[in-house]
């Protein structure tokens, strides 16, 4: 069961306890990253050569962070177990998290401790990226060009062949059905329209050039994270909102050597030691 409990029918002062042990640690938590997260503000390009303004932070201050808690439990105390900071991406939001866990005789703890935020790619402000994109611009627009001077080259030589094998004047319908039943025709038709390609090796050039010029251009990009300093649960987390994120769940371990645990407790029955 996840922690904060409800009051009803339940051991009251065992449920302050666990509350008031959820809220601490949910505290110090979101405090250390409330202080942890400092934004700057910073010029940015888009995509249109505009320059806009937007904020970011480092996330590393945040992995330093966690790194720090983690040393804290492992060095002070010997009854908690860590999981080393993790890190997840799926398309632009970001997650960085650790987790810990706690025996108390049958009784279990598991905390799961992180921020989620969203990254966002611009590039950087340099007259670079425009005489680039140019590049690529041109190199693009001389590849349609030539290829569609093939396109058409290639339809006026396909039509020469099939009058000089006595298919001038065919309707379109018989001539797809001997197309279709003479592989050698078709055959032969294709590889006579792929060689007028032969002349115009300045396509693969420029789609090299045109690889090359597009990884300089990912050199020049810049990542921004945005985050907003909400307090989450694991449900928002998953909608892929913004924000601090802490759960704990408590259980009852059935079976101490194969780890069975339930989360259904009576709590009537724990010591209020």
């Amino acid at each position: 069961m996840r922690l904060p409990l409800k009051e009803k029918g339940k051991n009251h002062d065992t449920i302050i306890l666990l509350n008031q042990f959820y809220n601490n640690i949910k505290d110090v938590f979101e405090n250390s990253i409330k202080n942890s997260i400092v934004t700057i503000d910073t010029k940015v390009m888009l995509g249109d050569f505009s320059v806009i303004e937007t904020t970011s932070f480092d996330p590393n201050k945040i992995v330093t962070l966690f790194q720090n808690f983690e040393r804290m439990v492992n060095t002070k105390t010997t009854n908690w177990q860590s999981v080393p900071v993790q890190s997840t991406k799926s398309d632009d939001i970001r997650r960085l998290y650790f987790q810990l866990s706690l025996e108390i005789e049958k009784f279990y703890f598991y905390i799961y401790m992180g921020i989620q935020f969203h990254s966002l790619l611009y590039y950087q402000i340099d007259k670079q990226i425009i005489q680039i994109s140019k590049q690529i611009r041109e190199l693009e627009e001389s590849n349609n060009s030539a290829k569609s001077e093939i396109t058409i080259k290639g339809d006026q030589i396909i039509k020469q062949e099939l009058e000089n094998l006595g298919y001038k004047g065919i309707d379109n319908t018989h001539l797809f059905e001997e197309l279709f039943t003479h592989n050698d025709l078709t055959e032969n038709l294709i590889e006579k329209a792929s060689s007028i390609e032969e002349n115009y090796p300045d396509i693969e050039k420029n789609n090299d050039q045109i690889v090359n010029l597009k990884k300089e251009l990912e050199n020049l990009i810049i990542e921004t994270y945005h985050i907003d300093l909400a307090s989450l649960d694991q449900n928002k987390m998953l909608q892929g909102e913004n924000g601090m994120v802490i759960y704990v769940d408590f259980e009852m371990i059935k079976n101490k050597k194969t780890k069975e645990k339930t989360s259904v407790i009576n709590f009537e029955k724990i010591p209020k030691e």
